[in-house]
């Protein structure tokens, strides 16, 4: 079994999508037995088991990496590939082409459903809407976290994230007082729409108030500027906090710290509605209470320990937000 994914995840960019691979990998090995997964970066290819490298080569050129992932296909009698879709081009359609003449049983994962306005590009886009017309006649199967029968005329299974509990500790609670800490962990893209809970806070603190919010951001991303600009033009430097990257156990500090965690608040930017976001259930395995602005395929929307608000650009109406933290008190 191997994962293709034609990315670097070993980016500062790419931690949770590491992640992901990596245990679905684990899963994938106790279910398949030995499963590697590529990664490119620096102009070299990389075969990795267990997250360790196995083989490395030069590949400048999509051509180049696509026969670098063949060339191990063959070497280690490998049968099965999940391939993580990063948009179609010539050069894509033939790699899977490749993949189909011999007899390799694929799957393709669209991590989002529609993706379009992830993709700044006209032209990207138009080589993509181009090519990935031909993807139905070497995939039969494709997976996505949305609720859909099939994508470009291809068969699909929906799935929902999951995580590895071993490394999500539960956090402590932190002790009752006059604040309410919120934290957000990103890679602060702009489906994230952590504007709206800047703005909510603005509109809090511009009235009469009793609590003080403190929303800490981790995580460092194309959104990170824009959000500190925000903070300055509204005055929210005392309450707005950015901590830039961090991990293990700084990280685990962090979450005994807070009382809410903040999901994603900006899908409609990417013309979505479902999805099926890790760090929701990154937060939810550590224990901690979670708001959230999208129809999540994993959840009802009536769980007391979720705040649903709408997937839109509206500011965050931090009194609701005081409310549900009261709530959760009184358990």
């Amino acid at each position: 079994m191997i994962y293709v994914f034609l990315g670097d995840l070993f980016a500062s960019d790419c931690i949770g999508v590491k992640k992901k691979v990596f245990a679905q990998n684990k899963v994938f090995a106790r279910n398949f037995g030995q499963a590697y997964c590529t990664s490119y970066s620096g102009q070299m290819m990389y075969l990795l088991s267990d997250g360790n490298v196995v083989e490395k080569e030069v590949a400048i050129t999509k051509k180049e990496c696509n026969d670098c992932v063949l060339q191990w296909i063959k070497k280690y009698g490998i049968q099965k590939a999940y391939i993580r879709y990063m948009l179609s081009d010539k050069w894509f359609i033939e790699f899977l082409r490749e993949l189909k003449n011999n007899n390799i049983a694929v799957v393709l994962e669209f991590p989002t459903i529609p993706y379009e306005g992830e993709i700044s590009s006209k032209s990207v886009k138009m080589i993509d809407a181009h090519y990935r017309e031909e993807l139905a006649n070497y995939v039969e199967q494709c997976t996505t976290f949305d609720n859909l029968d099939s994508v470009f005329g291809i068969s699909c299974i929906t799935l929902i994230n999951g995580i590895d509990l071993e490394y999500h500790p539960v956090h402590r609670t932190r002790k009752f007082d006059n604040e309410i800490i919120l934290i957000a962990v990103a890679t602060m893209c702009k489906w994230h729409g952590y504007e709206r809970m800047i703005q909510g806070m603005a509109e809090y603190y511009n009235g009469s108030w009793d609590k003080k919010i403190i929303f800490r951001l981790v995580g460092e991303g194309p959104e990170t500027e824009k959000y500190r600009k925000l903070t300055e033009q509204y005055n929210l430097q005392e309450y707005v906090q950015f901590l830039g990257h961090i991990d293990g156990e700084e990280l685990d500090k962090q979450y005994d710290d807070v009382d809410i965690a903040v999901a994603s608040l900006g899908f409609y930017k990417a013309d979505t509605e479902y999805g099926s976001p890790i760090k929701t259930r990154e937060y939810c395995a550590r224990g901690i209470p979670s708001i959230y602005g999208y129809e999540d395929i994993g959840f009802s929307g009536k769980e007391e320990y979720l705040l649903k608000v709408t997937n839109d650009d509206t500011p965050i109406d931090i009194e609701e937000v005081i409310h549900f933290y009261n709530k959760l008190r009184k358990h």
